[in-house]
């Protein structure tokens, strides 16, 4: 399988933000246990790092492009912390049609690529506890537990 990365449009990352920020926020809200409002307000400013600015230094956000098929199967977000020594994966979404037949794989190898492109020796991400599949795919991969929040509900 090839795929390749096509940048979004100005048009596209605003279509996107609008649709993640409050799934992000629900996410963060019931994995975290913040209330809504607090999660909505904290999405707004992550995502205020895909402004236009953000994204010609260092932020990128595109198309998993499937080559083969000639279409699009998801979308990655990540950015190079050259002063940290790592890419940091923010979001990387499969459609529902093409999961678990290897594009998250190929896309996070790609991504490694791009890392070792730009002198980067590390990778980096954050994951939800429930998204079991994503924690075993990011295991098969080499990535290893650098930190773990707990909660617990009163």
């Amino acid at each position: 399988m090839h795929i390749s990365f096509k940048e979004l449009t100005a048009e596209e990352v605003q279509q996107y933000i609008e649709l993640q920020s409050p799934i992000y926020a629900e996410n963060v809200s019931s994995n975290q246990g913040i209330p809504k409002e607090k999660a909505l307000r904290d999405a707004e400013q992550t995502y205020k790092l895909l402004s236009e600015e953000n994204r010609k230094t260092g932020q990128y956000i595109g198309h998993i492009f499937c080559e083969e098929k000639k279409q699009r199967v998801g979308i990655i977000w990540y950015n190079t912390q050259a002063e940290r020594d790592r890419v940091f994966i923010y979001h990387i979404y499969i459609e529902e049609a093409f999961r678990k037949q290897g594009y998250a794989h190929a896309a996070l190898t790609l991504v490694e690529d791009v890392a070792r492109r730009e002198n980067v020796s590390r990778m980096a991400l954050n994951v939800f506890a429930a998204n079991e599949d994503a924690q075993r795919l990011y295991e098969r991969l080499g990535y290893e537990t650098a930190s773990i929040v707990k909660t617990k509900k009163l």
